[in-house]
């Protein structure tokens, strides 16, 4: 599979999936671009951030790259963020989620997802966050960058970012119900494991119409069912959930964010770098098949037991292609037998400058 060079990113040519840049993001203030998401309220609008160590700064994307407007979260620091999220509660109401969740050295005693809403009128804004989400793991500090948000069943997810696995933890209803109070209100609570994902490095995703789960890591996409609201019962184990479908990803310099498009019909991703552009990944038939009916378009085709071959080839390609740039560099830590610890890897494996995962 031959590609090509386009702003700093490794592009797949016609052989494999169609990759367009979708907009340029050239606003000097978003040179770390690590959540992504879909506005529901403005058309052709994305929203970005940048991660730790900036202004807690919520950036909306026009279809043009341009930056349209700001929410800047009154009270709020941007200590890590990793993921964020856009859309209706269960009111109809439309809000943003930001998720201060990132913790590369596994030392925070807790983590936060601030809810505020997401503004009528786009420009320099400034909201007060209408729900302080505190979240502890029931194992200890650990590092994530992946926050879901399933406005149907009302639930919120948070998934790790392990180096050989990834484990998915649901926040109790008791917590998030699916609504963001009508006053500020601060909650905590302890994340629940509900299964594990067989996938390293997970840096994004987000929820399809249906439920249907899209996660990404350097160099792949991968398609999940619902994710179970409870953990498994007692003495059954740990619960693993497989991917019905993988697809590689093109190329970027440090690809971590991820969106669905409205039509359903393709991916938007995001890279952290200065000058990255957004590109737009038309979704092969190993995927659109892999979503449940309804979850891309009302005539979705039946859904696929796994993907065809040429999809895990693909996906073997762009993870030698990333190796070979520096992307992602555990497998040669593997190759050498190497046991490190996950923080000194992450810090090993990003560009030279790179202040968090």
């Amino acid at each position: 599979m031959i590609g090509l060079v386009l702003a700093g990113a490794l592009v797949l040519s016609a052989s494999g999936p169609a990759v367009t840049v979708d907009r340029p993001i050239s606003d000097p203030r978003i040179t770390e671009s690590s959540g992504l998401a879909v506005s529901p309220t403005h058309p052709g609008v994305l929203w970005t951030h940048d991660d730790s160590g900036n202004p807690p700064l919520l950036f909306a994307l026009g279809p043009s790259g341009r930056v349209a407007g700001t929410v800047r979260i009154d009270g709020v620091p941007d200590v890590d963020w990793e993921a964020m999220a856009a859309f209706r509660d269960a009111t109809g109401r439309s809000v943003l989620a930001a998720a201060d969740i990132g913790d590369n050295l596994a030392r925070r005693t807790s983590v936060e997802v601030d809810v505020v809403p997401e503004p009528a009128r786009l420009g320099e804004t400034t909201a007060r966050p209408l729900l302080r989400l505190r979240l502890r793991y029931p194992d200890g500090p650990g590092d994530a960058e992946t926050l879901l948000v399933d406005p149907a069943r009302r639930r919120m997810f948070v998934v790790s970012k392990g180096l050989f696995s990834s484990t998915a933890y649901v926040v109790p209803a008791g917590a998030w119900d699916g609504t963001a109070p009508e006053r500020p209100a601060v909650r905590s609570a302890t994340l629940v494991p509900v299964g594990t994902v067989p996938l390293s490095l997970v840096t994004d995703g987000t929820v399809a119409p249906d439920g249907a789960v899209l996660l990404r890591t350097y160099g792949e996409l991968a398609v999940l069912d619902p994710l179970p609201l409870d953990p498994p019962p007692a003495g059954d184990g740990a619960r693993t959930l497989s991917p019905r479908a993988t697809v590689a990803l093109p190329g970027q310099r440090q690809g971590e964010g991820l969106a669905l498009a409205p039509d359903g019909g393709a991916v938007l991703l995001s890279s952290e770098g200065v000058d990255q552009p957004v590109l737009r990944l038309t979704l092969p038939p190993a995927v659109r098949d892999a979503l449940p009916p309804g979850a891309s378009s009302p005539a979705s085709p039946p859904a696929a037991a796994s993907a065809p071959a040429a999809a895990t080839v693909g996906a073997r390609v762009a993870r030698a292609a990333l190796i070979a740039t520096g992307a992602v560099t555990f497998a040669l830590v593997l190759a050498a037998g190497v046991v490190i610890a996950v923080g000194a890897i992450r810090r090993f494996a990003r560009p030279r400058g790179r202040r968090s995962g």
